[in-house]
């Protein structure tokens, strides 16, 4: 058998060292991947569609834990209905020369007049939820009297849900009549009245993202999470579920400032190699930097393992729980 050439060596010897400086490049890029996924899982915007999701996937009994009532929520739809009544009334101010084929002025004042009654509807929502975050302290005392207000205020949820739901209803076949009206080309009044079209075609697509919402939440949490979390290796709702610890349980851990042992102090040999060096950020530990031990006796950096224990609440060598 003839020796391999010099270029076979060569080019095998470049291969495999491309291929070495290759694998550090996959490797950094799969932690910032996983950082990355790691970081969005723990986003408030996660958190809050994943509540959405449970909520409309669970009962409805109480409408204080609905996270659609939650104080930032409520403020953005009084936002957007605010800005689309300012929208519809300065372009109908400002279209009065257009002739349109269909009645779109009449389509436009109907949907204000939806607008203006989700108002109270918005008020009363708020109302709600903060009632039922106070749970009724105040009227503890006497129960008689929190009886009749229970239920009063049980009539009035039944009449707000009643009008909530007609008002739904009606948005629902406004938007059906407003696609006929809009998209019907027969007529070809697109250039009769271009800002009227403009207008109603954005509140159409508005009201077309809101009316799919369910079915977008269903692809990203039962669809897209799933499929990055298996190829990553990641479980995304772990982070979103409340299995971190809390700032008690971190606090009753010990911490201490690390200190290096002296040449001739008598350490063990585990120590003197596994706990020199955190599992977490793979950094041997240095003079005076903060440190802190679990219940199973692993220690880790501070910093490393009070984010680690915030997202799962347990050692990330042994998977012991947290107490």
């Amino acid at each position: 058998m003839r020796p391999p050439s010099s270029s076979s060596s060569s080019s095998s010897s470049s291969s495999s060292s491309s291929s070495a400086m290759a694998a550090p490049g996959g490797g950094r890029m799969s932690a910032f991947t996983m950082r990355a996924v790691a970081r969005m899982s723990r986003a408030r915007w996660f958190i809050f569609l994943r509540r959405v999701y449970q909520y409309q996937n669970g009962p409805r009994s109480d409408l204080g834990s609905n996270p659609f009532n939650s104080p930032g929520w409520l403020a953005l739809e009084l936002g957007v209905i605010v800005a689309q009544m300012v929208l519809t009334t300065a372009v109908v101010a400002t279209s009065s020369a257009e002739r349109p084929a269909w009645p779109l002025r009449l389509w436009v004042a109907a949907y204000n007049v939806g607008n203006v009654l989700s108002l109270p509807l918005l008020y009363w929502r708020h109302r709600h939820s903060s009632a039922g975050g106070r749970g009724g302290d105040a009227l503890s005392g006497d129960l008689e009297m929190r009886g009749a207000n229970d239920a009063l205020r049980d009539s009035r949820s039944y009449l707000m849900n009643k009008a909530r739901a007609f008002l739904e209803l009606f948005f629902a076949m406004w938007f059906v009549m407003g696609n006929v009206w809009v998209f019907d080309a027969r007529l070809g009044s697109l250039q009769r009245a271009p800002r009227l079209y403009a207008l109603c075609i954005s509140l159409l697509a508005w009201n077309a993202v809101v009316y799919s919402l369910p079915f977008l939440l269903f692809l990203l949490l039962c669809c897209f999470v799933p499929m990055v979390g298996y190829a990553l290796g990641y479980n995304m709702n772990s982070a979103s579920v409340g299995r971190g610890a809390s700032d008690e349980q971190l606090a009753a851990l010990p911490r201490w400032r690390f200190k290096e042992p002296g040449p001739a102090a008598d350490v063990p040999r585990d120590r003197d190699h596994d706990d020199q060096e955190c599992c977490i950020c793979l950094a041997q530990y240095r003079e005076k930097e903060e440190v802190r031990q679990l219940a199973c006796t692993h220690m880790f950096h501070l910093k490393c393992v009070d984010r680690w224990l915030r997202i799962i609440s347990s050692c990330p060598l042994c998977k012991q729980e947290l107490k």
